[in-house]
Parts: C-alpha cells; structure tokens; sequence
C-alpha cells in the first residue's frame, strides 16, 4: 500500500498524558515520515487554536482537520479549505436546551473554544479532573459572559459543541433529545461527553475534502485513532490502526491495533507500516 498521508487523532492517540506534548521517539517517527514526502494531519476533534504546539512546530506539518471534519485548514496560510458548520437552527435548539438546564458547553468558532465564565471561575474544584486537563481547558478556551447570547449572535458559523462533564442521566437524555435534530451528528471522544456536529461533519469526510485537494485515494491514507469519533475517519482510510487503548468498537473495525498512546502507539505502528 502507497501510504501519503497519515491522519492522527490527538487525545488519547498521538499526545501523552499532559494534553500537550508527544514524546521524543513520536516527534522523531513523524519527522522521518515527513521526509518521505508523506503528509501527517492532525485530525482532532479540537478546533484549530488547541493544537498543541508540539505537533504543528514540527515542520512539514502543512494541513489539519479538526472539529470532527468540520474545518479543514492550511496550517501555512490559516486558509479554511473546507467548512461544514453546524446550522443556525440546529445551533438555536441546541443551546436553549442547554441553557434551561444549566448546563455548560463549549462553543466552537473560527478555530477557537467559547465558554461561559462561571464555568472556568469553578472548574478547578471538579475533583474528578486532573491537573493537566484543568490547565488545559483553562489556557485554550475563551470566556464569555453570555453563551447564549454569543452563540445566537454566530449561530450560522459554529463548526461544534462539545457539551462535558455530564451526569449518566444528562447524556441519557440529552443523547435522545439531540439526536431528534435533524441535520446533526452526535459522537464522543471521552466517557460522559457529547459532541454536536453538522451530520454531514466528520473525519472522514474532512479527510475526503483534503484528499480531493491534494489528488490523493482513500488508498493512500493511514489514519490511527482511539475513539467513537474517530470511526468515520477510520473508515475512509485504507489503512486503519486502532490505539491499545481504544474503545472495543473501534479495534474491531480498524486494520490493526497498536500500543496504547502511552506506550508510543502512533510512532509504533508508523514504523511498522510505513517507514520499515
């Protein structure tokens, strides 16, 4: 198989524990596959402004897909080749129910994460988040004091809405309720979290979009991932890997299954598939 262009998920994937950095053998592996000429995306469910600077330094690392598909951009230019936004509608019945529960969410815009203050004044007293993932939210999200009202004012441009921390019950319902929406797509990427998007919007279609562009097949694709949001993505490429760690469902559809994230999954399965 003629691999030329890799396609990587971040969390849980390509990215240690911190939520930041990769490790030294990751950064060396993806530096040689670049050398090749093969092109490495990040495809994440993160929107453009939280990709880690440890992965987009690494030069050659031109393009991205992120918000589950829902923009696909030159890292070079900051040109968005490609949009799929949710839908003013969908966006309107989606924080209104939001809103008359209480509940926080992160909104998606323009490559950056908007969330209501009070959430970030309480977040660091969720004892069941780490460290590293309250320094994380706190550092790459952006604070308004009105979601909704922000949300309204950008509806027809939303690319997600990752609605987290719920309670079992919250996910049960809001899981029924959303998916009544038509035009949307649910998915997750971590336990007790609901991620909103256009139904047309995911990885897999981003990928299709990219790969249009640079006259590449579905043939020439390896894409390496651990969660449901990921299916898709998997599914497009001709060669797909599974994390160690992913969830049964996604090691049961892909090609192959690597080392988890924490045991240099990604940098495994490149050496094994394209660089041997």
């Amino acid at each position: 198989m003629d691999i030329k262009l890799i396609a990587l998920d971040m969390d849980g994937t390509t990215l240690q524990k911190d939520y930041m950095s990769i490790s030294e053998r990751t950064r060396i592996v993806l530096a040689k596959a670049i050398a090749k000429g093969i092109h490495v995306v990040p495809s994440t469910g993160r929107i453009l402004g939280q990709l880690p600077e440890s992965v987009v330094s690494i030069p050659g690392i031109n393009y991205a897909v992120t918000s589950n598909g829902a923009a696909v951009t030159n890292l070079s230019t900051k040109e968005v080749i490609s949009s799929n936004y949710l839908g003013s509608g969908s966006v309107k019945k989606i924080m209104k129910t939001l809103t008359r529960r209480n509940l926080f969410c992160e909104v998606y815009y323009q490559g950056q994460s908007y969330g209501e203050r009070r959430y970030f004044d309480m977040i660091g007293d969720r004892n069941e988040l780490s460290k590293d993932l309250i320094a994380f939210i706190r550092s790459n999200a952006r604070a308004v004091d009105n979601v909704l009202d922000f949300t309204t004012e950008h509806a027809s441009e939303i690319e997600k809405i990752n609605i987290p921390l719920l309670s079992d019950n919250n996910l049960r319902v809001l899981w029924q309720k959303f998916s009544q929406i038509h035009g949307v797509t649910l998915t997750k990427a971590i336990s007790n979290n609901i991620e909103v998007n256009h139904r047309s919007a995911n990885k897999g279609d981003g990928l299709k979009q990219l790969c249009r562009i640079l006259k590449l097949a579905p043939g020439n694709v390896m894409a390496i991932g651990d969660s449901d949001n990921d299916l898709r993505m998997l599914e497009f490429a001709g060669l797909s890997v599974a994390m160690g760690n992913a969830s049964e469902e996604i090691k049961a559809m892909a090609n192959h299954v690597t080392l988890p994230f924490y045991e240099d999954g990604v940098a495994h399965a490149i050496e094994k598939f394209v660089l041997a």
